[in-house]
């Protein structure tokens, strides 16, 4: 059942009754303020609730196969926010005590009550359903919260574990690859006079001299990996190109089709690290916006990933850019600190202004759908912004973020 606005609807009423004069009564009575759906069997009023929302339900007790008490006890299984009032040419004791759980708010006699007082109470009845709904929809949505924030803490903390044996592994291979890396020195050392008198050992000199050249580039990247954001997850620097780079590594191994689309990296060129975040925290907020941007590109076009130095982060949205693009965090980020800009941008048409909107709320949409908690977390933790080019004003696929340093 799809959930809308109520704010934006006109409020919907069912009315279960197996006796057509009442419809015709109630039609004639509601019909120019209400929008009225009827039902003459319980089957088919469960069928038009389980299709959907409703404000109100109308319902006669006594009807042939199911009781209205009985179709009430089924319906509030498919939505438990709807209300109900029973229409009832008798009360007795045991309907009442029958009722008293299921949500219905008044027992009304048959033929219809009085039109003004039955009119006056409708909105009334109405706002009861609407509350109830919105707040089973607020307990849901808290339910979902705590279950993906326990969902989180377990992934991070797996992530955690794994990548401190990962770390711990790879520190003992570079430990390895030094012992390697001297004892090939010494052997060649060794080793070369004698190889060097008998032609027919030529190819094993040769061999030596490869296998010490490897060592050296294998040492070479365990050196680089320590010195990355991956290295300490809670205090490695996040160092705007060499992160960027590892960033945009990481995106293409996650996307399908991304070894047929290639990036553009432009660097600024000189060691800047951003202020407040550490290299995880970088990689957490880019990697999503690259992968978003390569999922959308054209295949076999080149995507562009930018790093500019700001005199000021508010020069990110100065002048048309502020019209052209959605920001989020603009109002709490440290707008006069020196920053970085990042670009990220692809050949694909920029979303339109509702599907911007909900993406930059942490939601995803049918075009974008990518979540990108990670950049709104980051922007909030070091007073950064950014911003998604919309439609009509951008044609192409952009995101701006300004990070200070």
């Amino acid at each position: 059942m799809k959930i809308r606005d109520p704010d934006l609807y006109i409020p919907s009423i069912l009315l279960l009754d197996d006796e057509s004069p009442i419809h015709s009564s109630v039609r004639l009575r509601l019909g120019d303020n209400y929008r009225l759906v009827d039902a003459f069997s319980p089957a088919e009023a469960l069928a038009i609730i389980a299709r959907e929302p409703l404000d109100l339900c109308l319902v006669d007790v006594r009807m042939p196969g199911m009781d209205g008490l009985s179709f009430i006890e089924a319906a509030r299984k498919i939505d438990p926010a709807l209300g109900y009032v029973i229409f009832s040419g008798f009360d007795s004791d045991e309907n009442l005590r029958r009722a008293i759980p299921l949500q219905v708010f008044e027992f009304l006699p048959k033929p219809l009550p009085d039109r003004s007082r039955f009119e006056r109470v409708l909105p009334d009845w109405i706002e009861r359903t609407r509350a109830r709904r919105k707040e089973l929809a607020l307990a849901t949505n808290n339910a979902n919260l705590v279950r993906d924030l326990e969902l989180a803490r377990l992934e991070r903390e797996v992530e955690a574990t794994a990548s401190e044996s990962a770390r711990e592994a790879l520190f003992q291979t570079a430990g390895m690859l030094t012992t390697t890396q001297a004892l090939l020195l010494n052997a060649t050392h060794i080793l070369e006079p004698v190889l060097k008198k008998d032609p027919g050992l030529s190819q094993a000199l040769r061999s030596l001299r490869e296998a010490h050249h490897q060592v050296d580039v294998a040492s070479g990247i365990t050196d680089e990996y320590f010195g990355s954001a991956y290295a300490n997850r809670d205090s490695s620097a996040a160092v705007v190109d060499i992160c960027t780079r590892h960033a945009i590594a990481i995106a293409q191994r996650l996307i399908r089709g991304a070894d047929h689309q290639s990036v553009d990296h432009r660097t600024l060129g000189r060691e800047v690290a951003i202020a407040g975040l550490t290299g995880i925290d970088f990689l957490i907020l880019l990697v999503p916006l690259i992968v978003q941007a390569l999922s959308l590109a054209t295949p076999g076009t080149t995507s562009r990933v930018q790093c500019d130095a700001l005199a000021r982060l508010d020069e990110a949205h100065r002048g048309m850019r502020s019209h052209d693009f959605m920001w989020i965090n603009r109002r709490n980020a440290l707008l006069s600190s020196p920053g970085v800009l990042l670009s990220v941008l692809a050949n694909a048409n920029a979303p339109l202004e509702a599907d911007a909107t909900s993406w930059l709320r942490g939601n995803t949409t049918a075009s974008l759908q990518i979540p990108i908690r990670g950049l709104i977390c980051g922007v909030q933790k070091c007073k950064g912004l950014a911003g998604v080019a919309i439609r009509p004003q951008s044609q192409r696929f952009e995101i701006l973020v300004a990070l200070p340093v």
